[in-house]
């Protein structure tokens, strides 16, 4: 099923047309809920682990950094940071590791000089991707490309969305925009809002 969640334009990396880049973006994180099948009710896809709060935040980005000129290695730019607070396993405060990803719909436009092999091109998939070092309960981690875009695609705009999710039918998981996942490789915390509840009258 796709699910158009239309948030927000994130990355713009737009070579020589760069101007100001947008502010980042700050995602709350809650509790990522799986569709549970039948006679099951929905509920959290990590049954083992909780969390108290957590924000994304994602960061634009300006050419040439995304083609990693200096190093060649994605984690030459910084996408974005995860920090979540609260974090508990079986009802202790957790340490370790946990991964992170974001998957995002990116499109190329046109170039200028028509050597970027990727203009005209758009895909959807994972495109960040990071590890949450923890302690103690309090998780934080860097996210970055997973790939250097070729040099000869620094001057062709490029602009990354969070748009859209893929659910595998009957897999009774929930895939978001971004993930935090925990040690079993269950979702845990995706952005969102919570609607927190009041008193009977």
């Amino acid at each position: 099923m796709r699910i158009a969640i239309g948030l927000a334009t994130l990355l713009v990396a737009a070579g020589v047309h760069a101007g100001k880049l947008p502010p980042p973006m700050k995602l709350t994180l809650v509790t990522a809920n799986c569709n549970a099948l039948a006679p099951a009710v929905p509920g959290p896809c990590s049954t083992s682990f909780t969390f108290t709060g957590g924000q994304v935040v994602m960061k634009a980005q300006k050419q040439p950094g995304p083609t990693c000129p200096k190093t060649g290695q994605p984690t030459e730019t910084t996408g974005g940071s995860v920090v979540m607070k609260g974090v508990s396993k079986n009802g202790a405060a957790f340490s370790g590791t946990l991964p992170a990803e974001a998957s995002l719909k990116t499109t190329f436009g046109s170039d200028p000089n028509g050597n970027c092999e990727l203009h005209g091109v758009q895909f959807a998939g994972p495109s960040l991707q990071g590890t949450l070092t923890c302690k103690n309960g309090t998780c934080k981690g860097i996210l970055y490309p997973v790939a250097c875009l070729p040099k000869q695609c620094a001057d062709t705009p490029v602009v990354s969305e969070l748009s859209s999710v893929e659910e595998p039918a009957n897999s009774g998981h929930f895939f978001g925009p971004v993930l935090v996942l925990d040690d079993a490789g269950q979702p845990l915390a995706t952005p969102g809002t919570l609607l927190v509840p009041s008193r009977e009258p």
